[in-house]
């Protein structure tokens, strides 16, 4: 019997974590098409692959953002050019902010995250064919 206990909390522990990925996943998708949106990119074409792809889409994704960066007015957001000292859309003097370097920060700690959730990934399943065979 107490092989039948073990068993009951395994499934229900394996449904748990298998229903936090699946719900991870759909609001990963949703971050992706939300950032993609804002910046003018193809949202629903992000989206998409965020979820065939899961987060292993991630560094790409944010590569093809850093690529698409550009310098904003701190006031009111619009596009401003590198040499531009007044915003072309409020007047204010530029105060700047690079998109670009925000992302680069993500894209640096996403692939650490990715990498250590892939080796603890992977040490379980030799974990687990070990210890059930």
């Amino acid at each position: 019997m107490a092989g039948l206990g073990a068993m009951l909390i395994g499934m229900i522990g394996g449904g748990i974590a298998w229903i936090c990925m699946i719900v991870s996943i759909w609001i990963f998708a949703a971050v992706v098409f939300i950032d993609a949106y804002r910046h003018g990119m193809k949202a629903w074409l992000w989206a998409l692959m965020a979820l065939l792809f899961n987060y292993y889409s991630l560094p790409v994704y944010i590569y093809v953002r850093i690529k698409k960066a550009t310098l904003k007015c701190g006031s009111c957001g619009t596009k401003v050019g590198d040499k531009m000292s007044f915003c072309p859309g409020c007047g204010v003097t530029v105060q700047k902010f690079d998109d670009g370097a925000i992302a680069k920060k993500v894209l640096k700690y996403a692939l650490i995250v990715i990498a250590i959730f892939s080796i603890i990934g992977v040490a379980y399943i030799a974990i687990d064919g070990i210890v059930n065979y």
